[in-house]
């Protein structure tokens, strides 16, 4: 029969907070916010990163613990909960961005009608907009941009405590900016299609009128999804350039906020 005591309570408390901020982090992370990875995976992940992160975060973790008393467990739990999801949530935000920006491009092509629910990402979707995520994606993860999130993430126990949450004073205002530059980067990565489908129609519309006789509406399909395609095609290499760059800055302002 084995017999588990503990020795010091108030590090065992310090452990499950720091599983609890990290977990809700953790999970709204691009790949760990995918339904398609399995739950045990993702929990033993966290178990691990806890691990390794608890000894440079363990004194951190305690000041809060002394300044509320451990028999405020709930209370701490839920100040680490809300706090991860808070930070989780403005990295998850950032990749939204190019399913935006996908949607926007999908409408100016022709392909808005293209749309099926993605059990893995439990939401409506369509496939133009799923490559542009995995894309960017795999820009992110090959080039070693999700170390910063972890970066980050570490550094949040040093900067944000119950007893003192100045990090996050001024939130307001970043957060307005912050969602009106994640709408404008959207429109802005997608604005080449935009400007094609515009003229497009105008073009279409003069025709329609010197000649109306022809089927303008049958024309148009083919012609903005021909047009549409070819465009996105001689525009792909400078449209991630500028997606990735998007990404890097945008996780950058973040995380050097709450520092």
């Amino acid at each position: 029969m084995i017999d588990i005591q503990l020795i010091d309570y108030s590090v065992f408390v310090a452990f499950w907070l720091a599983f609890v901020r990290i977990s809700a982090i953790l999970f709204q992370y691009p790949i760990f916010d995918n339904a398609a990875v399995p739950s045990t995976l993702k929990m033993v992940t966290t178990v691990l990163i806890t691990y390794t992160f608890f000894p440079t975060i363990q004194v951190e973790i305690l000041k809060d613990i002394n300044y509320i008393g451990v028999d405020h467990f709930w209370v701490l739990t839920i100040f680490n909960a809300l706090i991860g999801l808070i930070i989780g949530f403005f990295v998850k935000i950032i990749m939204t961005t190019y399913v935006s920006a996908g949607g926007l491009i999908s409408q100016q092509i022709g392909f808005g009608a293209l749309k099926y629910f993605d059990p893995t990402a439990a939401a409506q979707i369509g496939p133009f907009e799923k490559v542009l995520q995995w894309t960017v994606l795999l820009l992110v993860i090959t080039s070693g941009a999700l170390f910063p999130l972890f970066k980050g993430m570490h550094g949040s126990f040093f900067n944000i405590h119950i007893y003192d949450y100045s990090a996050l004073q001024g939130a307001t205002q970043f957060y307005i900016g912050f969602f009106k530059s994640i709408f404008l980067s959207g429109l802005m990565l997608s604005s080449p299609l935009i400007f094609t489908n515009l003229l497009i129609m105008s073009i279409l519309g003069v025709i329609a009128r010197t000649v109306p006789q022809m089927n303008v509406l049958m024309v148009s399909f083919v012609i903005n999804i021909g047009l549409g395609l070819l465009v996105f095609f001689s525009i792909h290499y400078e449209f991630f350039t500028v997606a990735y760059k998007l990404y890097v800055d945008k996780l950058g302002q973040w995380f050097q906020f709450i520092a």
